[in-house]
């Protein structure tokens, strides 16, 4: 029975030539896909790797091709049970990585290797439907270089030296990157990601949550990440006014506050005097919230504005998004607000912090209706001792405001904005908490604001008569540095912060692994900003300036002509100056650098003189030039005179060159 298993003699090493080189790429071809498919689907890939080594190496027979049908019903059937489908962007990747694992099981000839090693580069494209980084674009061009010198090994079919294999290849890919470059900018765009939308399991996600409560920002601040980058149209706004807002929390159940989706649109603010322009690019948050700066003077196409003055895009961000912005740095007129809204804002549960109302009621009698006394009262109990901004806030028992304002009196911006929300509304003041991001790190090489999801702020905003929705944040009463520098200049001598906020006192590792982090964001930032947003509208204002519509192919065909033209003209001027030079012009060349450098001392060569009656007349002033001036006249007499193959020929000019050389060094 294990007999009929292998009916098929192998291939002898002479007649599959160039299988160690396909057996060399594809697990590096492969190997991306270890993070992103089941278990099963990698062990398929390894153990037919293996198996086929062990038959090429030891002359082992083929399975039957009965075994063969039979394994590839086996990987279908299971890629089927796995994803429910054979197509899509994992389950079609998946089909391919086994199919590619069984493949090396049948290959018989050098045409089998080849197309295996094309099927390779379609798997090193699949790896975009996971990962768009720059270290995979990067890992993905050693791969194609790879498979290219494989490819190229194969249809030599004798060996070559590792360095020709390897520089051979990187001219191909090098010819082939302007006509590369050439597609991906002329090519119809279309709407979305460029390789389609994300599984949303693949997706990563900011750590703001729609609901929050006591204790969920300060978990980011070990979160270095990078959630947004923007750049600004002129200098960027102080660090007290970088508010991005991203959520706005209503609804309290006594522990914590929950986002309302179910808001009425708002129109777009009117532009007003000195509004700042903006771009943002927002890493994937599997959520609705565009973060915008404080207060919007535009909204992004892709979103729609809430009255509260929330961003919500029109589907769940799976994706990286670019969007344009535009704010005002003043509040909006205030608008009126209706009774049933009133009573939304001021709403607490029946028996939410009793020691708290009792504090407001005390308030209350000391200040009567005078709600700016009352909110200062609020803040200057923050300002005041014991109450501090902490990295490491304890746990909170019973009700948690209560607890926070009575007992720990230690906590993070939402500690604060949570609390004072709920001080507000017990004395009467309608108020809401908002989360985004505050503050952020200035990237000075890039021009651009990169913030960290450890950059997550909460804050409120209170309804007074006459002035609407104003802005209140307690962390500027108890710790201001985090408003007016940012979390790097709060904790920047803080032993128990993290190294990226405090950038002092570090061992050099750290140093330079922080200063690496900042070089690979700017580069990711680049990356992602040139290529990976190079959407149908950046396309379309590229075709603009050259007075061409992307959507006609008139104006497609004439882009692709010219720049094909200009690829075509480049290359044969590049193949015009690099052509060959005859000995005689270079040992005429040679002859003429040595006059000019013996005229500096008075020895220039004259018009009649040949090359060596010239080197006769150096020699009786300069005996000392002698051996220079030997090898010189004998290099230039053979590659003026003589019938040279290429080796002896490129052997005289380096002798030509090694007698400027030492001409220049004894003159």
């Amino acid at each position: 029975m294990i007999a009929t298993l292998f009916t098929r003699p192998g291939a002898s090493r002479s007649q599959l030539f160039g299988l160690w080189p396909l057996l060399a790429v594809v697990p590096i071809a492969a190997l991306p896909h270890a993070w992103e498919q089941p278990l099963w689907v990698t062990g398929v890939v390894a153990a037919g790797w293996l198996w086929r080594s062990f038959i090429h190496a030891t002359h082992a027979r083929m399975p039957a091709l009965w075994l063969l049908v039979a394994l590839v019903l086996a990987g279908g059937t299971a890629t089927m049970s796995q994803f429910g489908t054979v197509t899509g962007q994992q389950a079609g990747t998946a089909l391919l990585l086994v199919m590619i694992a069984l493949k090396l099981l049948e290959i018989r000839s050098q045409r089998d290797i080849v197309v295996t090693l094309f099927l390779c580069y379609f798997l090193v494209a699949t790896t975009y439907f996971f990962n768009q980084s720059l270290l995979i674009a990067g890992y993905s061009l050693i791969s194609a270089w790879l498979i290219t010198a494989a490819l190229i090994q194969v249809h030599a079919g004798r060996p070559f030296p590792i360095t020709r294999l390897a520089r051979s290849a990187a001219l191909m890919i090098a010819h082939a990157l302007p006509i590369m470059l050439i597609l991906f900018l002329v090519f119809p765009r279309i709407p979305g990601p460029i390789w389609g939308t994300p599984q949303p399991d693949t997706v990563g996600q900011t750590g703001l949550s729609e609901r929050l409560e006591p204790g969920d920002i300060a978990q980011l601040l070990e979160n270095e990440n990078t959630a947004m980058r923007v750049r600004f149209d002129g200098p960027p706004p102080p660090p007290r006014q970088q508010y991005w807002r991203a959520l706005v929390l209503s609804d309290f159940d006594g522990r914590g506050w929950r986002v309302d989706w179910d808001r009425p649109e708002h129109a777009p603010l009117p532009g007003g005097d000195g509004s700042l322009s903006y771009e943002v690019m927002l890493e994937p948050t599997r959520s609705r919230y565009l973060p915008l700066l404080d207060y919007p003077d535009q909204v992004p196409d892709q979103a729609r504005l809430l009255d509260n003055l929330q961003a919500v895009a029109k589907q769940r961000l799976d994706g990286r998004v670019q969007y344009a912005g535009a704010a005002r740095s003043e509040p909006p007129p205030a608008a009126p607000i209706t009774a049933w809204e009133r009573d939304r804002y001021l709403r607490l549960p029946s028996r939410a912090a009793p020691r708290t109302r009792e504090l407001v009621a005390q308030w209350q009698m000391d200040h009567g209706d005078d709600e700016s006394a009352i909110v200062n009262a609020a803040l200057s109990l923050f300002a005041a001792d014991p109450f501090s901004y902490t990295l490491r806030p304890p746990p909170l028992s019973g009700d948690r405001t209560d607890a926070f304002l009575f007992d720990t009196r230690a906590g993070y911006c939402e500690h604060y904005a949570s609390s004072f929300a709920v001080l507000m509304r017990a004395a009467g003041i309608p108020t809401r908490v908002v989360t985004g991001y505050q503050g952020g790190q200035w990237m000075e090489t890039g021009n651009y604001l990169r913030l960290r999801h450890a950059d997550a702020h909460a804050w409120n905003e209170i309804w007074l008569e006459g002035r609407g929705w104003v802005r209140v944040d307690p962390t500027a009463a108890i710790a201001p540095e985090r408003i007016e520098t940012g979390l790097s200049g709060l904790f920047a001598d803080d032993a128990d912060a993290p190294a990226f906020l405090r950038r002092s006192g570090l061992s050099w590792t750290v140093h330079w692994r922080l200063q690496l982090t900042d070089w690979h964001d700017l580069l990711t930032y680049r990356w992602e900003y040139l290529v990976l947003a190079f959407d149908p509208e950046r396309q379309r204002e590229l075709f603009a300036r050259f007075g061409l519509d992307p959507t006609d192919w008139r104006s497609i065909l004439i882009a692709l002509v010219v720049s094909m033209g200009a690829i075509g003209a480049t290359a044969g001027l590049l193949a015009w100056l690099s052509r060959p030079r005859s000995g005689r012009d270079a040992a005429q060349r040679a002859l003429d650098r040595l006059s000019r450098r013996l005229a500096r001392i008075g020895l220039a060569r004259r018009p009649d003189e040949t090359a060596a009656g010239y080197a006769a007349r150096i020699r009786a002033q300069r005996p000392d030039l002698d051996p220079m001036l030997q090898d010189f006249t004998n290099a230039y007499v053979h590659l003026r005179y003589a019938a040279l193959g290429p080796s002896d020929a490129t052997r005289f000019q380096k002798q030509l060159n090694h007698s400027l050389r030492t001409a220049r060094t004894r003159i």
